[in-house]
């Protein structure tokens, strides 16, 4: 099913960040804005805003983020992917991460107008 969504383009620069399995969770990780860690048994990922990861960690620098804005049953189905198939078929990669309450949908920065165009497109509303 697809839905109609309300989502905010939060104005900040985000990285991706790779620590070895076992590494404990750094103090610059939590600060303002989205942020989470996911240990794997392969890894540790971090996500945060760009200015808080040291240039000695490995990263993915200039991911932007979409947060969905509306608030749906933990359960409800088709909501991630109402964001995810449109900028897919425009050849957009993502990385997502949900939370209990909404969802949060990573683009590169240099898809951002790419990303915006097919989002508007499939009748999505963008906050900036």
């Amino acid at each position: 099913m697809h839905r109609k969504l309300l989502l905010r383009l939060i104005d900040a620069e985000y990285a991706i960040t790779r620590l070895n399995i076992g590494s404990q969770i750094p103090e610059w990780l939590a600060g303002p804005g989205f942020w989470a860690a996911i240990c794997s048994r392969e890894e540790l990922t971090l996500v945060c805003r760009a200015a808080r990861v040291p240039s000695s960690v490995q990263s993915s620098l200039g991911w932007r983020c979409f947060r969905i804005e509306q608030h749906f049953a933990f359960d409800a189905p088709g909501v991630l992917s109402s964001v995810v198939s449109p900028l897919s078929s425009a050849g957009v990669g993502v990385f997502a991460n949900s939370t209990f309450s909404t969802d949060y949908v990573f683009i590169l920065g240099s898809d951002l107008d790419k990303a915006l165009t097919a989002l508007k497109a499939s009748g999505h509303e963008i906050m900036v």
